[in-house]
């Protein structure tokens, strides 16, 4: 019986810090993943409907998602390809936004019927088998649209196609990892709390249990409607664990399964080098590869939010004008906008006019040069390659455009949701949660910068005092 306790300590505790390490570690890599697949997908569903391949959705801004559901993929005749993807698409966007943006990605929150339904969307579509020959309708669909789209198409936009559709493959197939990964989890969690909850009961009879398999499967079968309640009844996972408490590899098995928990951690020999202050001034640089993904989120919102801020003026004047302009090859009229900007030293407002085009365009690049460094790209090895100084001036120029463009983009924010009409104001996208990340990536950045310069001054002061640096 002591071995016994012993086991059922060293198994809570391993499930614990196992739980808190998928909560911290593991989690924030899927939620990453996630809204890689979700700006893929926008910019390919933005740039179908921009080639008239299919039909845009007149009710994606209308839609209210509360929870996870699969989209349609039944089939559908031919001449309805344009509406149906057009829908399906958008549908598929709309439950990545969501997922992304609304969905708590925690353990506790990441059930089996979840991550079930989870694994049902990724598979909506078969990014790593996008062919006309595929049998489900959704993917052929896809499939005849690409396949439209590559004649009469400019070099930019046929590599737009193909960047995002390989991120789309990459991020899906790691997403169907790491859910799988977690589904087995759930299932040692489900396996720990029931020997926690049921076998710790007062009614639970262990010497009668204890003494065959057959005993121990009764004894669960009668006291977990009691104890457990209405929850699902998995009968191969209970078989589990009668083996692991009953058969004759009891012991390999318990061990095998204390293993499997372990939160392995990797224990890297410390070797004594000099040390290049390149290198901590590259950690800077990798830090600025950390705020890609939420620019991407940020554009993706602003986006969206500038076309409800200005739809509220097509009005029919608007339109006749716009019209002329088209006749006569005039350019559109800049878009300004007049917010409110705090100081954050001295608390001063002040008014700031916003260029919208030329604020899209610098968000635009730097994501895009962020998103190299984030993925080693080709601009992360052109920095790698600079001086320290054009390195240094690089990072503080990033870190204070960085927090313009955060004093910008949090005035927007109130600006929105006091300039659109009521009747729209449902539509504009919170912006206050990326907000608090972007600025928490900035502080890091800076943060690295100071530590970079913190270390060349200490070698400065150890040159002067004639020691090495070791």
């Amino acid at each position: 019986m002591e071995e016994d306790t012993n086991f059922d300590i060293a198994l809570q505790t391993a499930l614990l810090a196992k739980q808190d390490w998928y909560n911290s570690t593991r989690l924030p890599e899927l939620l990453e993943s996630y809204r890689l697949l979700f700006t893929s997908v926008k910019k390919l569903n933005e740039l179908f409907v921009s080639k008239s391949l299919i039909d845009a959705d007149p009710y994606k801004f209308d839609k209210r998602i509360s929870e996870i559901s699969v989209p349609s993929n039944e089939p559908f005749n031919e001449n309805e390809l344009s509406a149906v993807m057009g829908a399906r698409l958008s549908e598929y966007e709309t439950m990545l936004d969501f997922i992304c943006t609304y969905f708590r990605f925690s353990v506790e929150n990441l059930t089996i019927p979840i991550i079930k339904s989870m694994l049902e969307i990724n598979a909506v579509f078969a990014w790593n088998n996008l062919s006309l020959g595929n049998a489900k309708p959704n993917t052929k669909g896809l499939s005849e649209i690409l396949n439209k789209i590559k004649t009469n198409m400019t070099n930019i936009s046929l590599s737009v196609i193909s960047d995002n559709s390989e991120n789309c493959s990459k991020s899906v197939t790691k997403i169907n990892a790491l859910l799988s990964e977690l589904a087995d989890f759930q299932k040692e969690l489900y396996k720990g709390r029931l020997r926690k909850d049921l076998f710790t009961h007062p009614d639970f009879d262990k010497e009668k249990a204890f003494s065959n398999p057959e005993n121990e499967l009764a004894e669960i079968k009668r006291l977990y409607p009691k104890v457990i309640g209405k929850k699902a009844f998995y009968i191969e996972l209970i078989n589990e664990i009668i083996e692991e408490d009953q058969s004759s590899k009891k012991e390999e098995l318990r061990a095998a399964l204390l293993e499997k928990l372990a939160v392995k951690t990797e224990v890297k020999k410390v070797v004594k080098k000099e040390v290049d202050p390149k290198e901590y001034l590259m950690l800077a640089v990798n830090a600025i590869g950390g705020l890609s993904p939420i620019l991407v989120l940020l554009e993706q919102k602003l986006t969206e939010n500038f076309d409800v801020l200005y739809a509220k003026k097509k009005t029919l004047g608007a339109i006749i004008k716009a019209m002329f302009r088209k006749m006569f090859g005039l350019k559109e009229p800049e878009k300004i906008v007049t917010v409110v900007v705090t100081n954050p030293k001295t608390a001063m407002k002040s008014q700031h006019k916003i260029k919208v085009n030329e604020l899209m365009i610098d968000i635009d690049h730097k994501q895009k040069l962020y998103t190299s460094f984030a993925s080693n790209g080709p601009e992360l090895e052109k920095i790698k390659a600079a001086a320290e100084e054009a390195i240094i001036s690089f990072v503080n120029k990033q870190i204070s455009e960085n927090q313009q463009l955060y004093t910008k983009i949090d005035a927007l924010d109130e600006y929105f949701k006091s300039n659109v009409e009521s009747s729209q104001r449902a539509k504009i996208k919170g912006m206050k949660i990326d907000l608090s990340s972007y600025k928490g990536a900035i502080i890091n950045l800076n943060k690295k910068r100071g530590e970079y310069v913190s270390y060349k001054e200490d070698l400065e002061q150890m040159r002067k005092l004639g020691i090495s640096n070791g």
